[in-house]
Protein backbone atom coordinates (compact mmCIF):
# COMPACT_ATOMS: atom_id res chain seq x y z
CA UNK A 1 0.00 0.00 0.00
CA UNK A 2 1.12 3.27 -0.72
CA UNK A 3 2.20 6.02 1.66
CA UNK A 4 -0.80 8.59 0.06
CA UNK A 5 -3.51 5.73 0.88
CA UNK A 6 -2.05 4.81 4.19
CA UNK A 7 -1.87 8.27 5.19
CA UNK A 8 -5.93 9.10 3.83
CA UNK A 9 -7.17 5.88 5.34
CA UNK A 10 -5.57 7.12 8.76
CA UNK A 11 -7.22 10.52 8.67
CA UNK A 12 -10.70 8.51 7.18
CA UNK A 13 -9.95 6.97 10.56
CA UNK A 14 -9.60 9.97 12.91
CA UNK A 15 -12.17 12.15 10.90
CA UNK A 16 -14.38 9.20 12.22
CA UNK A 17 -13.72 10.04 15.81
CA UNK A 18 -14.29 13.51 15.86
CA UNK A 19 -18.48 12.83 15.85
CA UNK A 20 -17.92 11.31 18.58
CA UNK A 21 -15.88 13.31 20.54
CA UNK A 22 -17.53 16.75 19.88
CA UNK A 23 -20.81 14.97 21.46
CA UNK A 24 -18.47 14.53 24.55
CA UNK A 25 -19.96 16.65 27.32
CA UNK A 26 -17.68 17.67 30.50
CA UNK A 27 -17.41 15.15 33.57
CA UNK A 28 -19.40 16.66 36.72
CA UNK A 29 -17.93 19.78 38.24
CA UNK A 30 -16.00 19.64 41.75
CA UNK A 31 -18.09 22.07 43.45
CA UNK A 32 -19.77 20.93 46.60
CA UNK A 33 -18.34 20.01 49.68
CA UNK A 34 -20.12 18.85 52.98
CA UNK A 35 -18.93 19.67 56.79
CA UNK A 36 -20.78 19.80 60.42
CA UNK A 37 -21.07 23.10 61.61
CA UNK A 38 -22.82 23.34 65.16
CA UNK A 39 -23.79 19.18 64.52
CA UNK A 40 -25.47 20.15 61.26
CA UNK A 41 -25.00 19.39 57.86
CA UNK A 42 -23.45 22.81 55.58
CA UNK A 43 -22.94 22.47 51.93
CA UNK A 44 -20.18 24.49 50.72
CA UNK A 45 -20.62 26.08 47.14
CA UNK A 46 -18.43 27.11 44.62
CA UNK A 47 -18.94 28.38 40.74
CA UNK A 48 -17.63 29.90 37.74
CA UNK A 49 -18.74 31.89 35.07
CA UNK A 50 -20.06 28.94 32.89
CA UNK A 51 -21.43 26.67 36.23
CA UNK A 52 -23.38 28.30 38.78
CA UNK A 53 -25.54 26.24 41.40
CA UNK A 54 -28.97 26.74 40.51
CA UNK A 55 -30.02 23.47 42.45
CA UNK A 56 -28.87 21.38 45.54
CA UNK A 57 -30.31 18.23 46.47
CA UNK A 58 -29.50 15.97 49.95
CA UNK A 59 -31.13 11.95 49.38
CA UNK A 60 -30.79 8.50 51.04
CA UNK A 61 -28.29 6.25 49.07
CA UNK A 62 -26.63 3.01 49.21
CA UNK A 63 -22.87 2.11 49.48
CA UNK A 64 -24.11 -0.23 46.04
CA UNK A 65 -24.50 1.86 43.43
CA UNK A 66 -26.73 -0.99 41.50
CA UNK A 67 -29.18 -0.98 44.43
CA UNK A 68 -31.89 1.70 44.12
CA UNK A 69 -32.80 4.04 47.35
CA UNK A 70 -36.11 4.89 48.40
CA UNK A 71 -37.21 7.92 50.93
CA UNK A 72 -37.78 11.40 51.49
CA UNK A 73 -35.39 14.12 49.85
CA UNK A 74 -34.56 17.67 50.28
CA UNK A 75 -34.60 20.33 47.40
CA UNK A 76 -33.32 23.83 47.00
CA UNK A 77 -33.58 25.73 44.41
CA UNK A 78 -32.13 29.35 43.32
CA UNK A 79 -34.64 31.58 43.16
CA UNK A 80 -32.25 34.98 42.90
CA UNK A 81 -28.40 35.80 41.46
CA UNK A 82 -26.72 35.02 44.63
CA UNK A 83 -25.05 31.46 45.48
CA UNK A 84 -23.50 31.90 48.93
CA UNK A 85 -19.98 30.27 49.77
CA UNK A 86 -22.07 27.97 52.18
CA UNK A 87 -25.57 26.92 53.59
CA UNK A 88 -27.25 24.75 56.04
CA UNK A 89 -28.76 21.75 54.32
CA UNK A 90 -31.29 21.88 56.92
CA UNK A 91 -33.78 24.94 58.23
CA UNK A 92 -34.71 28.10 55.89
CA UNK A 93 -32.56 28.45 53.02
CA UNK A 94 -30.62 31.97 52.40
CA UNK A 95 -32.54 34.88 50.72
CA UNK A 96 -33.07 33.81 46.87
CA UNK A 97 -33.21 30.20 47.62
CA UNK A 98 -36.13 27.92 48.24
CA UNK A 99 -36.91 24.62 49.24
CA UNK A 100 -38.73 22.76 46.71
CA UNK A 101 -39.40 19.58 48.65
CA UNK A 102 -39.12 19.03 51.95
CA UNK A 103 -39.53 15.36 52.52
CA UNK A 104 -36.37 15.33 54.49
CA UNK A 105 -36.32 17.26 57.57
CA UNK A 106 -32.67 15.92 59.33
CA UNK A 107 -30.34 13.29 58.54
CA UNK A 108 -30.68 10.55 60.50
CA UNK A 109 -28.05 8.72 62.69
CA UNK A 110 -26.20 5.73 60.13
CA UNK A 111 -28.08 6.96 57.18
CA UNK A 112 -26.54 7.54 53.98
CA UNK A 113 -26.76 10.78 51.94
CA UNK A 114 -26.17 11.59 48.93
CA UNK A 115 -25.64 15.45 48.17
CA UNK A 116 -26.01 16.64 44.44
CA UNK A 117 -25.76 20.01 43.34
CA UNK A 118 -26.42 21.22 39.35
CA UNK A 119 -25.95 24.55 37.17
CA UNK A 120 -28.38 24.12 34.28
CA UNK A 121 -27.91 20.32 32.91
CA UNK A 122 -24.62 19.96 34.24
CA UNK A 123 -23.84 18.46 37.65
CA UNK A 124 -21.50 18.90 40.31
CA UNK A 125 -19.31 15.49 41.70
CA UNK A 126 -22.19 14.37 44.32
CA UNK A 127 -20.73 13.50 48.23
CA UNK A 128 -21.67 10.50 50.14
CA UNK A 129 -22.04 10.91 53.48
CA UNK A 130 -23.13 10.14 57.26
CA UNK A 131 -23.49 12.55 60.68
CA UNK A 132 -20.74 9.58 61.58
CA UNK A 133 -18.62 11.13 58.78
CA UNK A 134 -19.21 15.07 59.74
CA UNK A 135 -18.56 14.79 62.83
CA UNK A 136 -14.78 13.91 63.58
CA UNK A 137 -13.71 16.18 60.78
CA UNK A 138 -11.53 19.57 61.72
CA UNK A 139 -12.97 23.24 61.31
CA UNK A 140 -11.24 23.46 58.08
CA UNK A 141 -12.14 20.06 57.00
CA UNK A 142 -14.64 19.06 54.39
CA UNK A 143 -15.69 16.16 52.72
CA UNK A 144 -15.56 16.43 48.53
CA UNK A 145 -16.97 14.00 46.21
CA UNK A 146 -14.92 11.23 44.55
CA UNK A 147 -15.57 8.77 41.79
CA UNK A 148 -17.33 5.62 42.65
CA UNK A 149 -19.74 7.20 45.43
CA UNK A 150 -16.46 7.69 47.57
CA UNK A 151 -15.89 11.01 49.61
CA UNK A 152 -12.16 12.08 50.60
CA UNK A 153 -11.72 14.19 53.61
CA UNK A 154 -9.69 17.62 52.18
CA UNK A 155 -8.83 21.05 53.83
CA UNK A 156 -11.33 24.24 52.91
CA UNK A 157 -8.81 25.87 51.28
CA UNK A 158 -8.18 22.56 48.70
CA UNK A 159 -11.76 22.07 47.98
CA UNK A 160 -11.39 26.06 46.63
CA UNK A 161 -8.46 25.17 45.03
CA UNK A 162 -9.56 21.99 43.45
CA UNK A 163 -13.33 23.87 42.29
CA UNK A 164 -11.13 27.01 40.83
CA UNK A 165 -8.74 24.25 38.54
CA UNK A 166 -11.80 23.06 37.19
CA UNK A 167 -13.11 26.40 35.69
Amino acid sequence: MSRRIRWAAGATAVLGLLPGLAACTPGPWPMIAVRSVGGDPVVLLAGCDDFQIDRISVYPTSPDPTESTDGPRRRIERTGTVVPDSMPLFGPPPAGWTVTDDGLTEPAPGGLYGLGAASGTDDAVPVNFTVEDLAPLGPDEVLVGRSGSRQEKVTEQEFRRRAGQSC
